[in-house]
């Protein structure tokens, strides 16, 4: 008896709930990883890798002097234009390239040709085009991140389950109730993935862009620490832009949860 109750007991970490679970994990592997990097900083010299310990003074210092809040405010004034653009715009062509065959067979080449031209390619075009200023900032955010969510809309559009539509007519809904009720409905959940692509992407062009085009925000910072090789301020910047990119993927996850509720509560899912 005593040996069957041993043997049915289950693991000790089996009871506990597993969102603790994931958190615990996450901390532990977050704990992890700063004592490596601090044991390798400590082994190869801060001038080449600085440890943790050195950024929270970096950190304080950049924050006391006012450089990182006024690089934050110029970087997230052009990721904020650039990503809400790249979201209309991508959103609207790729739903109706997806609706409409005809039109994705007449767009296809060409957001294929764009697709894969590196946007630095076309920096000296922005340039001449727009200046040095927030403008071309902006449209390289765009550019970044448009593709992706494009991409994602129209296939989600693209492979809806057709029984879904034919079910809606069935029923006597017209051409705007299906849009309304049953296609945008069924597509949120993978445009929600695109634009969560969409968002690091966004981000990337930022810096990109600030470090192409003008030495203004956290690109620009990056930029001005490099040049005096203040290593520990590099790092704070690049943590800030990886906390950035967090932040914005979880307020899109989050708006992904508000506005289908229903897909995040069905039984089969985590």
């Amino acid at each position: 008896m005593q040996r069957s109750t041993i043997a049915n007991r289950k693991p000790f970490w089996s009871t506990i709930p597993r969102s603790l679970g994931i958190r615990l994990a996450q901390i532990g592997l977050g704990v992890l990883l700063l004592t490596v990097w601090e044991i390798v900083a400590l082994q190869v010299g801060s001038f080449i890798l600085a440890p943790p310990t050195a950024l929270v003074a970096a950190f304080g210092e950049i924050v006391q002097s006012g450089d990182l809040g006024r690089a934050l405010v110029d970087s997230l004034y052009g990721l904020a234009i650039g990503y809400a653009l790249a979201i209309l715009l991508g959103v609207t062509v790729g739903f109706l390239m997806g609706w409409y065959p005809s039109l994705a067979t007449i767009l296809n080449p060409f957001i294929s040709a764009l697709y894969v031209v590196p946007v630095a390619a076309l920096v000296p075009l922005l340039i001449v085009w727009f200046g040095i200023g927030a403008t071309p900032r902006i449209i390289t955010v765009m550019l970044f991140a448009v593709f992706e969510i494009l991409l994602t809309t129209y296939t989600a559009v693209r492979d809806i389950d057709q029984r879904l539509v034919e079910m809606a007519r069935v029923f006597g809904a017209n051409q705007r109730q299906i849009l309304t009720r049953v296609v945008i409905q069924a597509t949120l959940p993978l445009v929600g993935a695109g634009l969560r692509i969409g968002a690091g992407r966004a981000i990337k062009g930022m810096v990109v862009a600030e470090l192409l085009f003008a030495a203004t925000g956290l690109g620009g910072l990056v930029m001005h620490y490099s040049s005096r090789f203040q290593t520990d301020r590099i790092m704070v910047v690049v943590i800030v832009v990886a906390m950035m990119g967090v932040l914005l993927g979880w307020l899109v996850q989050r708006l992904e949860y508000w506005i289908a509720p229903w897909y995040h509560r069905r039984p089969n899912r985590s």
